[in-house]
């Protein structure tokens, strides 16, 4: 009994290598068709199969590739491009295996690495260790500040003294942030000057103003350092 299944196209010439991205079933016209008409196509084949030519990987000869390129005058190019419904690229997989086979990784520009979870951990560890000393740089310099700036006259004098004491505080946290190696990645560079940075000047202020106030309370002159 004989079975009537789905046949199966057989082309080229016997003991003739036919590349994976060929469909048995389909007509191998159709591959040169596409790589006379479509240039997308014709540079994939190009690129990853440089030393054959498209009617060897298809299974053809060079009298059908010629055969194919009669056929596909301008004129009529124009009209079968047209008509023709665009088929999908080859199968994926083997597209992908061809590519990895012949691309260069030395020619990959690096990418930035990805940061590990115990990367992580340290950034952050840092961070806080960061946002604390600019915490007690900030209580220390305002109480400081009362006491150094206690001899100068006027008030507004006395004001922007301690204000930019404050700056020069800060700029030295800075420096000390940079010298922990925190190694923020690129985006985040900029966290070295704002971490903790709110939290600075409101108790920096803070502290200078209570320490100011606890000094001269006892006295009849008394003032606050902001008024």
């Amino acid at each position: 009994m004989v079975g009537h299944g789905k046949k199966r196209i057989r082309f080229g010439p016997k003991g003739k290598k036919i590349e994976d991205f060929v469909d048995p079933n389909k007509d191998p016209r159709s591959y040169l068709e596409r790589y006379l008409l479509e240039e997308k196509y014709k540079d994939w084949f190009d690129r990853n199969y440089p030393n054959q030519t498209i009617y060897e990987a298809v299974g053809l000869n060079e009298w059908d590739y010629n055969e194919m390129k009669k056929k596909l005058s301008p004129d009529q190019a124009v009209e079968e491009t047209s008509k023709t419904k665009p088929e999908p690229e080859p199968e994926l997989e083997s597209e992908s295996k061809i590519e990895t086979k012949s691309t260069d990784t030395s020619e990959i520009p690096p990418t930035e690495p990805a940061v590990s979870e115990e990367q992580k951990n340290i950034i952050k560890k840092r961070t806080n260790k960061l946002f604390w000393l600019r915490f007690g740089f900030a209580i220390i310099g305002g109480a400081i500040a009362t006491f150094l700036f206690e001899e100068i006259d006027g008030s507004e004098e006395r004001r922007w003294s301690s204000i930019i004491f404050m700056i020069v505080l800060f700029i030295v946290t800075c420096f000390i942030a940079k010298g922990m190696k925190i190694n923020f990645p690129k985006a985040d560079r900029k966290k070295l000057v704002t971490t903790g940075m709110g939290s600075y000047i409101f108790l920096y202020l803070f502290a200078w103003i209570m320490t100011y106030t606890l000094l001269n309370l006892p006295r009849e002159d008394f003032s606050l350092p902001f008024t």
